[in-house]
């Protein structure tokens, strides 16, 4: 592998890699066990990497690629069939996902610029891996898919993908399997996730339906407090293959998912429900419909399978509900580690300042009985910062709770790399100590690692709203919503920001009125829009409320906001609103020196002036 030193030496020299070069990282990434692409956009990038070495990228244009790589025949329409503009969007998410986790030391890059198929390859400065393995060799291509727009779709995009993108240890075809491979699963619920059902005779409909589940498969399979279950009956009945209570004495399943889909005319409908195997209950049924065309294939697979995904095996979903109502009839002395993760979520509804110390006191038991479980060491860093956000519960005397708050997230992230929860808290921790580089870097790989789950999404959108990159965080946030119709009220935080901060008062008065929390931040936000919109006595309420929670709010709330990484003239603009309601905000003190990085350099960091 070149070393850090040759690969400045040619970029700053403008020299490209080499086809020998670029075809060891192309094998290096074709060879990521973590890798998300499916074998067809394995394919895909294999092919587009070749012509373009071999002098014909001017041919790579949608019409070869669908020829070439997808089987489509040559009466190919991309106007009526997308599937290669769907596939290179998601090659394009794949590679991104690689660079910023496993290939973020790899010096030679190789991208798809959006607007075209042809790729790009440049060298840039990486800090050389200690004992890089060589590149591995080349992999075997993948079959064609056979000649149907519907099955070549279904089949490319999603029908591959699940076996492309998790290894066994978590999806499997489980009826053919024995006792041991339940007993190695990780913590956490087991979800098994039965075919989706055709009822329709033609073909063609079976493979949407088969397309649907292996999207919903691999979307769930994100998730990384739930263990899924795929499960293609072989020799089994689809009767004997659908009774909960036997799949759960044979497999030790919790939960099975099942769901019908039913075309009439060009509308699909799709019904799922999720049943409690240990009772028989049904717990949840969801229903979805859209039109179906040659050209939106992919686009309602994803959306109803991103749907699904979240509804179920969010931190928030169903699954995660049921859970924690168990839990919080439990003494936290008696709680398992993944009830006490449960807890959290729990608590996060409502950040109740007694059941913080409470949650505190579960996780800091649940890491000790169990170290190396991430998702406790996680959470347990984002409840350590809260006594720095917040003040709640803090113990100074012990330790100082941002230090502590950044060694639990770093140990998360040390145990599982790529847990989105062990890297939104490493996120968020770097937030804290102002270090806004960093905490972009993280937050991208959370979001990148599981762009279905709301919690990644909604943390690192709010802090990217309050650091001055509105679009960008109000965009995450906004599907963190969507995805997540249940969820805590402090979701509407960033929009109510959003909105006030561009002077849209009257849409923020309305955004206020969605949320429930009775918190300083609540009753602050309210009494600053009333008082833009001349409305102070109907502010005094708010007021008064805030007043009560934080009674030096007018002297503290630079501090509380800078906390959050506003900056300054935003800041001044909420206090100029909180004057305009009565409240007599001070002035603003000098800003605090940024806390050392562990090199002992000040963190600077960028703040937007207006």
């Amino acid at each position: 592998m070149t070393s850090t030193s040759s690969v400045q030496r040619e970029a700053s020299a403008g020299a490209l890699p080499s086809p020998e070069e670029v075809r060891a990282q192309m094998y290096r990434i074709l060879a990521d066990p973590d890798l998300q692409a499916s074998p067809a956009r394995r394919n895909l990038l294999q092919f587009i990497i070749e012509e373009s070495l071999a002098g014909r990228a001017e041919r790579l244009k949608g019409f070869t690629i669908a020829v070439g790589v997808f089987g489509r025949n040559d009466d190919f329409d991309p106007q009526t069939d997308p599937v290669v503009r769907v596939e290179a969007r998601r090659l394009r998410r794949d590679l991104h996902s690689y660079y910023i986790t496993t290939g973020k030391r790899d010096p030679v890059v190789i991208s798809i610029p959006k607007g075209g198929y042809v790729p790009q390859f440049e060298w840039r400065e990486v800090e050389a891996a200690p004992n890089a393995p060589p590149p591995p060799a080349p992999p075997a291509k993948v079959t064609r898919p056979p000649r149907s727009w519907l099955a070549l779709a279904l089949i490319a995009g999603a029908v591959l993908g699940v076996f492309g993108s998790f290894g066994a240890d978590r999806i499997g075809s489980w009826l053919d399997w024995g006792e041991s491979a339940v007993t190695a699963l990780r913590r956490g619920p087991k979800l098994a996730v039965l075919p989706f059902v055709s009822l329709s005779d033609d073909p063609e409909h079976a493979y949407f339906s088969q397309g649907i589940t292996d999207q919903i498969v691999t979307d769930l399979a994100r998730f990384n407090a739930l263990v899924v279950l795929s499960l293609q009956p072989a020799g089994a009945s689809r009767e004997s293959s659908e009774d909960p209570k036997a799949l759960r004495k044979r497999l030790g399943i919790d939960y099975l998912l099942s769901g019908r889909v039913r075309r009439e005319g060009n509308r699909i409908k799709l019904s799922s429900r999720l049943v409690d195997a240990r009772s028989g209950k049904i717990v949840w049924v969801g229903s979805f419909g859209d039109e179906l065309t040659p050209s939106n294939v992919f686009e309602i697979q994803e959306h109803v399978s991103q749907q699904v995904s979240a509804l179920i095996a969010g931190n928030y979903g169903v699954i995660a509900e049921a859970g924690r109502t168990e839990a919080q009839r439990q003494p936290p002395t008696s709680l398992a580690a993944y009830e006490c993760v449960l807890r959290y979520y729990a608590y996060q509804k409502t950040f109740n300042r007694q059941e913080h110390a409470k949650v505190r006191a579960c996780l800091e038991r649940a890491v000790e009985l169990d170290p190396g479980y991430a998702d406790a060491w996680a959470v347990l860093a984002n409840v350590y910062a809260q006594e720095y956000r917040f003040g709640y519960n803090p113990q100074p005397e012990l330790y100082d709770a941002r230090e502590r708050s950044l060694a639990a997230a770093n140990r998360a992230v040390n145990i599982a790399p790529r847990n989105p929860t062990a890297q939104l808290m490493l996120a968020n921790a770097l937030f804290d100590r102002h270090d806004l580089t960093k905490f972009k870097a993280a937050g991208e790989r959370a979001a990148a690692l599981n762009p279905n789950d709301p919690e990644p999404l909604v943390h690192f959108g709010l802090r990217l709203v309050y650091m001055g990159e509105w679009e960008q965080g109000l965009a995450l946030v906004t599907k963190a919503i969507e995805l997540n119709p249940e969820h805590p009220g402090w979701y509407w935080d960033p929009v109510i920001f959003y909105y006030y901060q561009k002077q849209d008062y009257k849409q923020a008065l309305v955004e206020s009125q969605k949320e429930q929390l009775f918190r300083v931040w609540q009753f602050l936000f309210r009494a600053m829009i009333l008082g833009q919109l001349g409305r102070r006595e109907e502010a005094q309420p708010a007021i008064e409320a805030a007043l009560k929670l934080r009674p030096d709010v007018r002297e503290s709330i630079w501090g509380m906001a800078r906390i959050w990484n506003v900056p300054d003239g935003d800041i001044e603009h909420m206090a100029d609103g909180l004057r305009k309601a009565g409240l007599a905000i001070a002035p603003a003190p000098p800003a605090p020196t940024p806390p050392p990085d562990a090199h002992g350099s000040v963190v600077q960091t960028p703040r937007r002036t207006s």
